[in-house]
C-alpha cells in the first residue's frame, strides 16, 4: 500500500515499464509515502473508446489507491498531479488521453 495502477490501450507504443518506473520514483518522495509499500503495475485494455471514437482511441488513465488516514484532499490532489506531470514527461504523444484519481482504500477491509 499504496498502489499504483495503470490502465493504457494495448496498442500504445510508448514505454510502460519506464512510464511505471516514473511513476513510483515520483510518489516515493511524497509525505506518508514509505517506498517500500508501493505497488505499481499496468493494465492494458484492449477495447477502447475515447471521446467520439473518430481519432485512435488511446488513454492512459492512473489509479492511486490508498489508506486514507492521515491524507487530506490537499495532499491527495498533490500526489495526483506529481503522477500526471511524470505521465505527460514520460508519454510523448499528445493524441494520448492521460488520467489521474485518487481512490481511498476501505481501511476497516484492507488486509496486507
Amino acid at each position: 500500500m499504496p498502489h499504483i495502477i495503470v490502465e493504457y490501450t494495448e496498442h500504445l507504443s510508448e514505454d510502460i515499464p519506464k512510464l511505471l518506473t516514473a511513476l513510483h520514483n515520483d510518489l516515493a518522495p511524497r509525505d506518508t509515502i514509505n517506498i517500500h509499500a508501493i505497488k505499481t503495475r499496468a493494465l492494458p485494455v484492449q477495447y477502447v473508446i475515447v471521446g467520439d471514437g473518430k481519432e485512435p482511441d488511446k488513454m492512459v488513465h492512473i489509479t492511486l489507491k490508498l489508506l486514507p488516514t492521515g491524507r487530506d484532499d490537499a495532499l491527495k490532489k498533490t500526489m495526483a498531479q506529481g503522477l500526471f506531470d511524470a505521465a505527460q514527461n514520460e508519454i510523448k504523444d499528445d493524441r494520448i488521453s492521460i488520467t489521474v484519481e485518487v481512490a481511498d482504500l476501505h481501511e476497516p477491509s484492507y488486509i496486507k
